[in-house]
């Protein structure tokens, strides 16, 4: 019963992931991976809770060729369900090629009505460190999700530390209600570098 959901998405993804591919030779199955493993690795990322159990699945979708990778990242992003999107969200961050769905990663964490997405794709934004996201970024700074706040703030970091620490909404930041927004303004005024 567990499986269903797993099983689920993987149907959704793979049409658009284009799985009709042949696998990759013996020789290559080290380095590539094909859309419809892809699509299932993915579609597991969205149902690991945070911690180690998420380590091998990111390395999975980050080793993928981008001919394969790409497009289901990019289904993901485009997923009806919440966890997908964001699972793809953080995948597409760990990614050199990752740039490529920048506007998509841009558009999840301006607009998406979901905090775990909004959150992980301000988390995959800091991790390509785009200068183009930092104003969507400032925008998050004031938003009502403390979670959203906190995942922006760090970003901003992670793309230019020098000038996040000049942020003008730094010194109402750290008088924030919420203990991990202040302190990772604080952090961030202060030039420390935030995990």
């Amino acid at each position: 019963m567990r499986r269903t959901p797993l099983l689920v998405y993987a149907a959704l993804l793979a049409p658009i992931a284009g799985c009709g591919a042949p696998p990759a030779p013996a020789s290559e199955a080290s380095t590539q991976t094909a859309p419809d493993d892809l699509a299932d690795v993915l579609a597991r990322l969205a149902r690991e809770p945070e911690g180690v159990g998420r380590r091998p699945l990111m390395q999975s979708l980050r080793r993928a060729a981008p001919e394969h990778a790409l497009p289901v990242l990019r289904a993901g992003l485009a997923a009806p369900d919440p966890a997908v999107r964001a699972a793809a969200a953080l995948a597409t961050g760990r990614r050199h090629d990752g740039r490529t769905l920048a506007p998509q990663l841009l558009a999840l964490a301006t607009s998406d009505a979901a905090i775990s997405v909004r959150v992980a794709a301000c988390r995959g934004l800091g991790q390509l460190r785009l200068p183009g996201a930092w104003a969507p970024l400032q925008q998050n700074l004031s938003h009502e999700a403390a979670e959203v706040r906190v995942a922006a703030l760090r970003a901003l970091a992670r793309i230019d530390p020098a000038r996040a620490a000049e942020l003008p909404e730094l010194g109402p930041l750290q008088l924030d209600p919420d203990a991990r927004v202040a302190g990772a303004a604080t952090k961030v005024s202060r030039h420390v570098e935030l995990q």
